[in-house]
């Protein structure tokens, strides 16, 4: 679908998570040098609430009930929480411009895993722009 400027709305959305996480990243670092990734992670879910609450309320309060879904749902979760716990005791001891650059190329596993798992398929550009992330990864680790 897209809006009434052309653009796929996907694409507004994707613009949009990159400044909510670019924010994100920079408080998780300000939050790193006054508290540990334990309480960091238990202030992130308290912030949560309010966002879960909402998407329950749009919801109208009914969840899924396809298991697959809700397992993958509830596994991301756990993944995620156990990711920003490895994040925020990164950025407690790294510099938060290298963390997270470093830890921003999450989505080559993704893709590897997405080929891998989901079968699906890649161009030539888009593994020349794979190659170039673990060029980039090879460049920020010096």
């Amino acid at each position: 679908m897209k809006t009434s400027s052309g653009f796929p709305r996907w694409l507004l959305f994707a613009q949009l998570c990159i400044l909510l996480w670019g924010v994100w990243g920079v408080l998780a670092k300000l939050a790193a040098d006054k508290t540990s990734p334990e309480q960091q992670q238990v202030l992130f879910t308290i912030g949560g609430l309010p966002v879960a609450a909402l998407a329950l309320w749009r919801l109208r309060g009914r969840l899924e009930t396809d298991r697959r879904g809700a397992a993958c749902g509830v596994l991301n979760g756990v993944f995620s929480g156990l990711g920003l716990l490895a994040y925020y005791a990164a950025m407690s001891r790294g510099q938060a411009s290298l963390v997270s650059t470093l830890t921003g190329l999450f989505p080559l596993l993704t893709v590897v895993l997405a080929v891998l798992i989901l079968k699906e398929r890649m161009n030539r550009v888009q593994m020349a722009g794979v190659a170039l992330a673990l060029v980039a990864v090879v460049l920020l680790s010096t």
